[in-house]
């Protein structure tokens, strides 16, 4: 399966969650070495606590960058398909059209695309 490119707020949501993660490994180190004995417990609980904060902080950047991945992959198929519906409706009389764009859709969108393209081109001055 093919990965969309991630766009620009979905990328910062990614470096942010795993910056965050990254800060999360290392507090739960030092959670780890207040158990061992190497650090003082105050400073493992605290260690421990600022990995747990950032843990859930983390998590929920990942969500937001995945929804808005989808949302962002959503909007390029949706216009991806409008210009194939324009293409295949190309050839289509105007009052055909019309009536695809009462009917509403994805279909409408593109039938008022090719309408509007021609009455632009028939009222534009044409050069000579």
């Amino acid at each position: 399966m093919r990965r969309h490119p991630l766009s620009d707020a979905a990328r910062e949501y990614r470096s942010a969650m795993w910056l965050l993660a990254a800060i999360a490994v290392v507090a739960y180190a030092v959670g780890y070495a207040s158990v061992r004995g190497a650090v003082p417990r105050l400073v493992g609980l605290v260690g421990v606590s600022v990995a747990v904060a950032t843990s859930v902080v983390a998590f929920f950047l990942g969500l937001r960058a995945h929804r808005r991945a989808l949302t962002d992959q959503e909007l390029s198929s949706d216009r991806t398909m409008i210009v194939l519906l324009a293409a295949e409706l190309g050839n289509k009389d105007d009052e055909t059209l019309e009536t695809i764009t009462r009917r509403g859709g994805p279909a409408a969108d593109a039938a008022a695309l090719i309408l509007k393209g021609r009455r632009e081109r028939r009222d534009s001055p044409r050069r000579s």
